[in-house]
């Protein structure tokens, strides 16, 4: 499918791994220019040469921390003076760690009001006068995975991304039709994040073996495999198309079928 994204001006946040990079890769392999933005700058350093080997267009690697608003003001002015503006702004899932309601300390509730949810917030009011100025303007907010058959053990990720979904839900009409806003809830996916998860799973002792750990993540998924990171990606890329115009404050499943 020709996604005319050739030319555009893509700002993905989280994008040195995981889903984040899969979203900064679909948009390059259409040919568009892609801002990437990491705290890690050997993480970013990778992305950045992979897609330069994979893509078709133009790829800048910034340093930032997404959990401070100056940061996420540097990204958006250094994207714009490097591209002439932005078209489309994805917001990459950050890293989430597991933890019972019961355990997670108010500081640590503190820290990731700032890194899941103000993040996105800040990124979109920062980049909204770009974007309704592009003519095309669209953000998708991907959200941290919901894995149901471990959902007690997140929380906070769990209550900050139906928080981000809010946002898209109420701020879909008062930006529309300049800007569209929509949302992407993913499943489980191939990622190693999800490796470092279960790892962290078979080091608690929560289960014994890795197949019985990753059993459990699709317990809930008609699927025998975690979702390809890739193929999210593409989703993300046509929300982002014209083909999608008339798509507007949704929030989508990409979980299988787990009703995650």
């Amino acid at each position: 499918m020709e996604l005319d994204l050739d030319g555009n001006v893509a700002l993905v946040t989280g994008s040195a791994t995981g889903l984040g990079h899969a979203c900064a890769e679909a948009f390059s392999r259409a040919g568009a220019s892609v801002a990437l933005a990491s705290p890690d700058l050997g993480e970013l350093a990778y992305a950045s040469d992979r897609l330069y080997a994979l893509g078709d267009g133009e790829i800048l690697g910034l340093e930032v921390d997404v959990r401070r608003p100056d940061g996420v003001a540097a990204l958006v002015e250094e994207t714009v003076a490097e591209y002439g503006g932005i078209d489309h702004v994805v917001t990459g899932p950050r890293p989430i760690e597991p933890e019972e309601f019961l355990a997670v300390a108010d500081e640590d509730w503190f820290r990731a009001f700032d890194r899941q949810f103000m993040s996105v917030v800040w990124t979109i009011r920062e980049a909204h006068p770009h974007l309704a100025d592009s003519g095309r303007g669209t953000v998708v907010a991907v959200t941290n995975p919901v894995i149901r058959a471990l959902s007690g053990e997140f929380p906070v990720a769990s209550a900050f991304g139906r928080a981000i979904r809010g946002i898209v839900e109420s701020q879909a009409r008062a930006f529309a039709p300049e800007v569209r806003l929509n949302a992407v809830c993913p499943g489980p996916h191939a990622t190693a994040d999800l490796d470092r998860f279960v790892d962290g799973l078979l080091e608690r002792g929560v289960y014994d073996d890795p197949e019985a750990a990753r059993a459990a993540l699709l317990a809930d998924c008609p699927y025998d495999s975690p979702g390809d990171p890739l193929a999210l990606g593409r989703l993300v890329a046509v929300l982002s198309s014209e083909h999608a115009g008339f798509l507007n404050g949704a929030a989508i499943p990409v979980d299988g079928g787990s009703g995650g």
